[in-house]
């Protein structure tokens, strides 16, 4: 097995239908804007088999990411999917009037302790996969701080199998995975995988047996179905025994993607969690012997204060090239910088401290973007109505387009102030010749040759 065996997935650009309604059309831009904001960067892949076809959709996600997660999903599928989630949600009077307004489905969960039914609830997604609509489950029930998938739950096999058979036609069943570079910070990169969708009536004999009932009652055709589901989940999403070998892989995974496809190389999060989930799969001794490799690398980099990005790049004379045109759009953005840093002070400095709770990850990753939506939009609702107060409407909408796009100058510059750091201290560091330079050499090429060993 080698880097061939990787899973065949293609880049892809946001794939819009057409949306049912206005509001679909509102939300969806609205859930751009916010991730836009929020990540550094955000890839789609697709698998070449992946579904494009209007009829009933029921989507099934990893839930690493709290509220990131029906966000991003929002931004990666085709139509604006229906969230089920928790009714303990619905408890929070605002909430519920939002989740409401979402066309969200509350499930009751059994270890709730108040008691609830879910009749209402297969009725409602039953309604709207015969209506050919587009419904999104976390079917593991919560959000995870582990880096595995947990129990896949049969909620959404009951729920497709009595969609069938009260008439819905062509429900196809699509996995994603969803991968963070860091979920609680925010303008890291994140990855969506799509991958090939179960279509349930050309494989529902797969799942029944010759004369049996082929509706949610079945219990055997349920589990027989939650287990492919749980498969093809674990195929698209990270499923790590612990954070050690996450970590370890994950890191190994993206030193020889970067090797072999070169400095300008950028390895995308999702191919990097695919790639380490293989040697996930490999022998205890491959494993080992890649991450004694990768300690070993990884001590020579510390010794110089390098990274291995700064290392593999520093020597490409078109990392000098990238230096200078990001410094000029600098300089062109800073005026307006200072400006944008001015005004977003406080919501800065409010979403930094939010930052520095000790909460898991999972808390993090919904709290920080929520954090960061009302501080930020509390502020530009201010100076829009001080702005109305005095100069009127037009000069109120003016102010609500222009601030925020002075916030994104701070963002883009200092993140441009940022890299320049890097790459001085990457060159500045550089001044080790001989040995010091050949074992760091020595040590990726390590790395990367116990990866290949491995696979």
């Amino acid at each position: 097995m080698g880097l061939h065996h990787i899973p065949k997935f293609r880049k892809s650009e946001r794939v819009t239908m057409a949306q049912t309604s206005r509001k679909d059309s509102i939300l969806r831009k609205v859930a751009a804007l916010t991730v836009w904001a929020t990540y550094r960067k955000v890839e789609v892949f697709r698998a070449d088999t992946t579904t494009s076809d209007p009829g009933p959709l029921m989507s099934t996600s990893n839930h690493f990411g709290g509220f990131l997660d029906p966000l991003l999903m929002m931004y990666a599928m085709p139509r604006r999917p229906r969230f089920i989630a928790r009714d303990v949600i619905w408890k929070i009077p605002l909430v519920k009037s939002f989740m409401n307004w979402l066309g969200a489905i509350p499930v009751h969960k059994a270890e709730d302790r108040d008691k609830g039914s879910n009749d209402k609830m297969f009725a409602s997604c039953y309604d709207a996969l015969e209506e050919g609509g587009h419904l999104l489950i976390f079917p593991e029930g919560i959000t995870r701080d582990q880096p595995s998938i947990g129990k896949v739950k049969t909620g959404t096999a009951r729920i497709v199998m009595g969609a069938r058979n009260s008439g819905a036609e062509g429900i196809s069943i699509v996995p994603a995975g969803i991968h963070y570079e860091d979920k609680a910070s925010l303008r890291s990169r994140a990855s969506i995988m799509i991958g090939a969708p179960i279509k349930l009536d050309e494989s529902i004999a797969q799942f029944v047996k010759p004369g049996q009932d082929p509706g949610p009652d079945n219990r055997e055709a349920v589990r027989a179905l939650t287990d492919e589901i749980d498969l093809r989940l674990r195929n698209v999403a990270p499923d790590f025994d612990d954070w050690k070998e996450a970590t370890s892989l994950t890191r190994a995974a993206e030193i020889t993607l970067s090797q072999i496809g070169g400095p300008d190389h950028v390895v995308s999060i999702a191919q990097r969690d695919i790639l380490a989930g293989m040697l996930a799969d490999s022998s205890e001794e491959a494993r080992t012997a890649i991450h004694t490799s990768l300690m070993d690398y990884e001590h020579e980099l510390q010794a110089l204060a390098l990274t291995d990005e700064d290392f593999s790049k520093s020597t490409d004379r078109s990392l000098l090239w990238e230096l200078t045109k990001r410094l000029v759009i600098g300089l062109l953005l800073l005026p307006y910088a200072i400006l944008g840093l001015i005004i977003h002070i406080i919501p800065f400095l409010i979403v930094k401290g939010v930052g520095l709770l000790r909460l898991a990850p999972s808390a993090m990753a919904s709290l920080k973007p929520i954090a960061a939506i009302l501080a930020f939009g509390l502020t530009w609702g201010v100076i829009a109505w001080r702005v109305l107060s005095t100069f009127g409407w037009i000069s109120a909408a003016a102010a609500l387009l222009v601030v925020p796009l002075y916030g994104v100058a701070a963002v883009v510059l200092w993140e441009r102030v940022q890299f320049g750091a890097r790459t001085f201290r990457a060159r500045r560091r550089r001044g080790v010749t001989g040995s010091v330079e050949d074992r760091l050499l020595h040590g990726r090429r390590q790395v990367v040759s116990e990866v290949l060993s491995a696979l």
